[in-house]
């Protein structure tokens, strides 16, 4: 396989041609469309859906639920739980970054 791809290489180099560009490139550039920001929506939609998100879990009981669960709970647990989130998120990261991780 490597042999193939040094005869490839090799072959390639010796029968490169450059091709005269003659303004094209900055021509095509200069006639492309102006881009848009329009990163603003994503924003208004985010705050429209953490304002309703808000405002259901401020009328609903589920507050009081939560409370009642965490007071049968040792702290411990919560701690533990917590204190977890860091090595989650970083290694959430991490594999959200690196494409040739591989899971067993």
């Amino acid at each position: 396989m490597e042999t193939n791809d040094k005869i490839l290489k090799q072959f390639f180099s010796e029968n490169k041609k450059e091709i005269a560009d003659n303004g094209f490139s900055h021509r095509v550039v200069n006639h492309l469309p102006e881009t848009v920001d329009r990163s603003w929506i994503v924003w208004i939609f985010a705050a429209i859906g953490m304002a309703i998100s808000l405002y259901l879990l401020l009328n609903s009981t589920i507050i009081e639920q939560l409370l009642l669960v965490f007071r049968h709970i040792s702290i411990y647990y919560i701690l533990g739980a917590v204190f977890c989130f860091p090595l989650l998120g970083t290694a959430g990261y991490y594999l959200s970054q690196n494409k040739n991780y591989q899971i067993i």
